[in-house]
This record gives C-alpha cells, structure tokens and sequence, in this order.
C-alpha cells in the first residue's frame, strides 16, 4: 500500500489540474489498471477538496466577524476547548 500512496502522491498534481470530466475519464482509466493507486488518488483527491480549518486565516480563525481597526484587544482571552487562546 505504501508503493500505491506514494505513486498516488506524484500524480497528485496532475489530476488536481485537470477538467472535472478529463479527471473522471483519467480515474476511470486509472481504476481498471491500478485499483490500490487510483483508490489512494481518490482519497486524496477527496481531502484536498474539503475545507479545512487551517485554510482560514489565522487571525480570523477565532472571531465571529471580520476585525476592524476599532476593535479592541480582550483582556481576557477565552480560554474554553476549541477556542484560541
């Protein structure tokens, strides 16, 4: 399985570029030649498309609302599970 991640990896770039329908044909290919790779491609092809909290910028990971200039530096800095401190 590490061989198939690892070729799943290098050919990360090429079908993340590709057209959704040139991608599709692409796996489908991939598919009946390499089930183990195209299988891993897939799952990361899957994960990359997904939102992740570290897309976000951080300094508006932990605000509600976009900062402006006349907002203020709390004090008191939450301190619960899931916030930033």
């Amino acid at each position: 399985m590490k061989q198939a991640r690892a070729l799943a990896m290098i050919l990360f770039d090429t079908y993340s570029d590709m057209e959704d329908e040139d991608q599709a044909q692409a796996l489908a290919t991939l598919r009946t030649v390499a089930p183990a790779v195209h299988d891993a491609l897939v799952q990361l092809l899957v994960t990359d498309a997904l939102s992740h909290a570290l897309d976000a910028r951080p300094w508006l990971a932990c605000t509600s609302h976009a900062p402006t200039p006349d907002d203020a530096i709390p004090e008191d800095l939450p301190s619960q599970s899931g916030e930033c401190r």
